[in-house]
């Protein structure tokens, strides 16, 4: 043996193997193992071990240097330190002190051990610390600490160990027991403590299983069966009450989470997280169950679960500052598949709604038309059977009249057909009543709304950012759908039939026998009707503008910076242009009608003396100068029609209307001057209605590109004023062609000079003017 203690890597090599108090003990063996082998600076390599397997930190050698004079002030101080506190004191050493510190240690936990090693637990503590479990949690855990320093005793160490657990477990045990007594009694306070006592024993699972053991919700929140009536509404009181139970019931628990775990370990996060996931949904998912129906109610049911819900929680401690937005993100993760079924079943949804209301409209116009069609006939026929022939009556139309004496002898057949002719005409007028009919602004008007409140709907979850992409996208889609159901599925189609109608209306059919100026209609009704048409439809492009601006602009559910790339905008665009195109052919057309109106006017009321009275029983001198009936009678027409548009669409298509109906009425009036006769006392009455005209064109229709046509037909009345004995000066006037700014050539200026009462005796003279020799001054070599 003293052969082996004469070994330098023996020695050091058994002492490290030693516990305390072994070691110390085999330290004095012989002199030259104290002086020697086992010296200073290998007895205080040794002790450092110890401290560092116990988690204390080697000081470097500059700081220790630089903190030498404290040392020295704390180690002359011998006094005891508290096992309690010891591991808080004293945190780090310098190698040359390890013994020193280590002394204090083993002072401290030493007994504990020896306690442990030998079995000995009862009076375990000292019974200053008898009753206060969490100075006991830290000293278990402190003696774990300790009892490190002496891992080079395995055996030794694995006991104490062993016993040290043993003993915590019947520990915790009675910790447990205590907190469900103190629970029991409501004694919240003291449960915290238990629980700070189960955290500082690494027992976070013990800690956080009893919690949740205290909160069910099922017992807790005991929720309405349905928030949903027997019609499958929405029981909006009930769905208020089982959010109320819901937000009792967390808040409850935030409470509870905050008394008992404070901030010291997170809980009430993942309590929540659990709650929502297996509580909250599950309930919602009931809710919904199968009925497809119930899905339009979750943007009502989302939101209430936000306000009442998520945004009357209180304040977490052991949440943190952002607990609530946690919250509301687990809401919505969990939430979501249920919100993206609902985005994904909308579109469908309103598509079906939108074809049965528009499929039900027509249904019922087409019942209307049916049945105003029969009453027609019927009344028709009823008057046929007093009167016994339909040619008595004073308001027969002109078709009718016309047609019937092309009919066969027999009364009968005659009867027949002349019902047929009267219930034709009587159809078109009442179909022509019904233009407006054909668009309904009440239908077009609730369907908007309805893709407005539906898009409004579908918002709410704009926040959500997993499922926003899908929201706009959805929301794109019903503003297409609206677009397309609208404007292909009914507009297109009434605008269809409108423009059918006009086409059809024939003035000479619907206008009255009597031609007396009292029986001439001033409006062609067929054209009034088709610009409330066409008030309906820029009323309803109004409002498909303010949703596409309100709705998708300004809530960015389209890029305003990048809108061309987007479908959405193409079909707007491809709407606009079937409604200008259908505007445009409707106004073509009545116009036409109009234009048909006016040269009814011509025809009818302008009579053969009004431009050459018969001079030889004083018609000219006895006649008021004064615009003729027929010139009244259009002004009349053209002011009824003119200002049909305004207010119903742009200015610039109103400004196009306008110029649209002065220039066709120019040429109307040119071919009528071609075709009447005008003597120079006439020609005065010809200047009044040229002037009525004017006026009209200049100042109430004010369209500067057209006055210029009236100007020059107001020279034109010139050349019939001017006396046949002044032929001369005639010829002059029509060669000089700037008088009529351009609008005339010379040779329709010609033209309306052969209009002339007396041109056979002047015609020589002026073409004498006009090319220098007349027809009669040439001959034949």
């Amino acid at each position: 043996m003293e052969d082996l203690l004469r070994v330098r890597n023996i020695v050091i090599n058994i002492a490290s193997n030693l516990n305390t108090r072994d070691y110390v003990n085999f330290r004095q063996v012989n002199k030259k193992v104290h002086d020697i082998h086992l010296s200073d600076d290998t007895d205080n390599e040794i002790w450092s071990q110890k401290l560092l397997l116990m988690g204390i930190k080697k000081e470097q050698t500059q700081i220790a240097e630089n903190q030498e004079v404290i040392h020295e002030l704390e180690f002359d101080n011998e006094k005891e330190l508290d096992c309690v506190t010891i591991f808080k004191d004293i945190k780090s050493f310098r190698e040359k002190d390890a013994k020193r510190i280590y002394i204090k240690f083993y002072r401290c936990f030493q007994p504990y051990c020896n306690k442990l090693k030998s079995n000995s637990l009862a009076h375990f503590f000292p019974q200053k610390y008898d009753d206060d479990p969490l100075i006991q949690v830290k000293i278990f855990s402190y003696i774990s600490r300790y009892n490190k320093g002496n891992k080079n005793e395995f055996d030794e160490y694995q006991k104490i160990d062993q016993n040290l657990n043993m003993l915590k477990e019947i520990f915790i045990n009675s910790v447990l027991q205590e907190m469900d007594a103190n629970f029991a009694k409501e004694n919240y306070s003291q449960v915290g403590k238990f629980i700070q006592v189960l955290l500082l024993s690494h027992e976070e699972r013990n800690a956080v299983e009893f919690f949740r053991s205290k909160a069910d919700p099922t017992f807790e929140m005991n929720l309405p069966g349905s928030v949903f009536y027997d019609d499958e509404t929405l029981n909006e009181k009930s769905l208020d009450e089982a959010l109320e139970k819901v937000k009792d019931f967390l808040n409850s628990k935030i409470e509870l989470v905050d008394t008992l775990f404070a901030d010291t370990y997170p809980v009430i996060l993942e309590f929540t997280e659990s709650f929502i996931q297996e509580n909250f949904l599950d309930y919602m998912n009931e809710q919904f169950g199968k009925e497809e129906s119930r899905l339009q109610y979750m943007p009502e049911m989302y939101s209430k679960t936000m306000a009442n819900v998520c945004g009357k929680l209180k304040a977490s401690k052991n949440g943190g500052e952002f607990f609530g937005k946690v919250v509301k993100e687990f809401f919505d993760m969990y939430l979501e598949p249920k919100i993206v079924t609902y985005l994904e079943f909308q579109p469908r949804i309103f598509q079906k709604s939108i074809s049965n209301k528009l499929d039900q409209y027509k249904d019922e116009a087409e019942a209307r038309e049916k049945e105003q069609n029969e009453q027609i006939y019927n009344s028709l026929r009823d008057q046929s059977v007093e009167k016994n022939n339909i040619t008595d009556d004073k308001n027969d139309f002109l078709s009718s009249f016309t047609k019937i004496f092309k009919l066969t002898n027999s009364e009968r057949q005659k009867n027949a057909e002349q019902l047929q002719l009267a219930y034709n005409l009587n159809l078109l007028n009442n179909n022509l009543q019904n233009i407006k009919s054909l668009v309904s602004l009440d239908l077009c008007y609730n369907i908007v709304q309805q893709a407005q409140t539906l898009t409004d709907q579908m918002y709410t979850f704009h926040q959500i950012e997993k499922i926003v992409g899908t929201m706009r996208s959805r929301c794109q889609e019903i503003f297409k759908i609206l677009i397309n159901e609208l404007g292909w599925n009914h507009i297109k189609p009434g605008f269809e039939k409108a423009t059918v109608l006009l086409q059809k209306y024939d003035s000479n059919e619907i206008q009255r026998v009597e031609l007396k100026l009292e029986g001439v209609e001033t409006q062609v009704e067929p054209l009034v009707q088709f610009t409330e048409l066409i008030n309906i439809g820029d009323i309803i492009l109004q409002m498909i503008s303010i949703f596409y601006r309100n709705e998708l602009i300004q809530k960015c559910i389209i890029d305003k910076n990048r809108d061309f790339l987007n479908d959405v905008v193409q079909a707007k665009k491809n709407f606009e242009t079937m409604l200008d195109d259908f505007v445009a052919e409707g106004l073509n057309i009545g116009i036409n009608k109009l234009m048909d109106e006016v040269d009814f006017v011509f025809n009818t009321i302008q009579l053969p003396d009004d431009y050459n009275p018969n001079t030889k029983q004083g018609e000219a001198s006895s006649k008021e100068i004064k615009p003729t009936q027929c010139a009244l009678k259009n002004i009349e027409l053209l002011n009824n029609h003119a200002f049909l548009l305004t207010g119903a669409t742009d200015k610039g298509t109103i400004d196009v209307y306008k110029q649209e109906i002065g220039e066709r009425f120019f040429n109307e009036l040119v071919k009528h001057i071609k075709k009447s006769l005008i003597s120079p006392d006439g020609a005065i009455f010809l200047i009044c209605d040229l002037n009525l005209y004017y006026d009209f064109i200049a100042t109430k229709l004010k369209q500067k590109r057209i006055v210029p046509l009236f100007a020059a037909l107001k020279n034109v009345a010139q050349l019939y004023i001017i006396s046949g004995k002044d032929s001369k000066e005639l010829g002059k006037m029509i060669s000089d062609v700037g008088r009529f700014q351009g609008i005339f050539s010379q040779e329709e200026v010609y033209e309306f000079v052969e209009r002339r009462s007396d041109w056979v005796r002047v015609k020589r003279d002026v073409e004498k003017v006009m090319y220098g020799l007349g027809v009669k001054d040439c001959t034949i070599m």
